[in-house]
């Protein structure tokens, strides 16, 4: 026996956040596991206990389920992390340091869904009918299964219940975690085929990308306090009416600095209120909805401050000679002035369009947008293009992450 085993259940928690700051986990990262710990240590008071045991750590594992609306579900990714936490406890009592890899083998889990498992059990059995070999069967069930476990952990109970997007987030989440791309391949197949085989979402075949990116970092985005700041910014401060134009068109359709200054006039649909034009980068047409905020500012400009031109460019010089804006350079000193005047650290991030339009993607993210409507809003005719925005939030993907150990037993 060591002094660990006999340390309170508190002091042994502030030892594991104390390594964890040390390792330079973000602040995301530890915010997630201050919540998860606090569930553990409300159910150590609950049951009367101020040391860890045995008793407290299978309950805590058992305890998956949560409250949603008026009904109860089981969270998959809630059992993943309390076993990941009861992991990090358990290695440092032995080892006196905490160990965070995820490799390490999962208690047995079963889905809880009956639709669901038949619908698992029907898979395992058409491979075997196949001939395929073991490892090629073990691997296909084995995502398939994390798969079927990320749809119960949306609160999903059947097939039919998937919506567009469902499998595309799954695929990110998936290669936000230690796999390779060249790995995930090879399952991305497997679960290609369990598409196939349930008529319920052989329509969503095409949400599974011919070919996987390789592992996003975070996608840098302002957060809400910094739009708060730019919005109050964009009403109240005394910059001129086109500043202000180009400043909304950016954050509030997420539109390239190139198409910026190519908007014509021409391109505004004043009596249907949507404003029609072709990307400089794609040549794909793209269609966005003019917003009120947007329509006033851009009338604003055009009827009080734009110079007399026969130029037939939404944007021009303040100062003579009136051109258009000419390149992504005019875009950006827009943006640096309007931060400046917000108060918003660069914080070694991307300027200019590139981050409006992450931010854009980020926004619509976080207010629950599907992944399809977020790639029609920027323009993107295959999810492959849209995949990287759903990392543009680390707290978010924390919550949303599923800690996929690479050996797992799931039946």
């Amino acid at each position: 026996m060591n002094d660990r085993e006999n340390m309170p259940l508190e002091e042994l928690v502030g030892k594991i956040f104390e390594q964890l700051a040390a390792e330079g986990f973000s602040e995301g990262t530890i915010g997630q596991y201050e919540r998860i710990f606090g569930r553990l240590k409300k159910m150590a008071s609950s049951l009367g206990k101020e040391l860890y045991d045995r008793e407290l750590a299978d309950k805590f594992i058992q305890d998956d389920s949560y409250h949603r609306g008026n009904g109860e579900g089981h969270c998959h990714s809630r059992y993943l992390y309390h076993v990941r936490c009861i992991h990090f406890i358990e290695s440092y009592i032995n080892e006196g340091i905490v160990d965070w890899s995820i490799t390490h083998p999962l208690p047995a889990k079963k889905l809880k869904s009956e639709k669901l498992r038949l619908c698992y059990e029907k898979f395992k059995t058409s491979l075997a009918e196949d001939g395929l070999k073991p490892n090629t069967i073990d691997g296909y069930v084995r995502f398939v299964f994390y798969f079927l476990s990320y749809l119960e952990d949306k609160g999903l109970v059947s097939l039919s219940q998937v919506k567009s997007g469902d499998i595309t987030f799954f695929m990110v989440l998936v290669c936000q975690e230690h796999y390779t791309p060249t790995s995930l391949g090879s399952h991305a197949t497997g679960l290609r085929k369990f598409v196939r085989m349930f008529t319920e979402i052989s329509a969503f075949d095409s949400e599974i990308p011919d070919r996987l990116p390789k592992k996003y970092g975070i996608t840098p985005s302002y957060t809400e306090k910094e739009h708060e700041k730019i919005d109050k910014c964009l009403v109240n401060s005394g910059m001129s009416s086109r500043d202000r134009a180009i400043a909304l068109i950016a954050f509030e359709t997420g539109l390239r600095a190139v198409d910026i200054c190519k908007l014509k006039i021409e391109d505004i649909d004043w009596s249907h209120d949507v404003i029609h034009i072709r990307q400089e980068k794609t040549r794909e047409p793209l269609r966005i909805p003019l917003q009120i905020s947007v329509g006033n500012a851009l009338m604003a400009y055009l009827l009080e401050e734009r110079p007399s031109s026969d130029s037939p460019y939404v944007f021009l010089r303040s100062i003579a000679p009136f051109r258009p804006l000419a390149d992504h350079a005019s875009i950006y000193n827009v943006f640096r002035k309007i931060l400046k005047d917000a108060a918003v650290e660069p914080d070694g991030r991307i300027s200019g369009s590139r981050m409006t339009r992450h931010s854009y993607a980020s926004r619509m993210l976080r207010n629950g947008v599907p992944l399809p409507v977020i790639a029609d809003a920027l323009g993107h005719n295959s999810p492959n293009s849209t995949m990287r925005y759903l990392a543009t939030d680390e707290k978010m993907m924390a919550a949303c992450t599923l800690p996929i150990p690479k050996e797992a037993h799931h039946e």
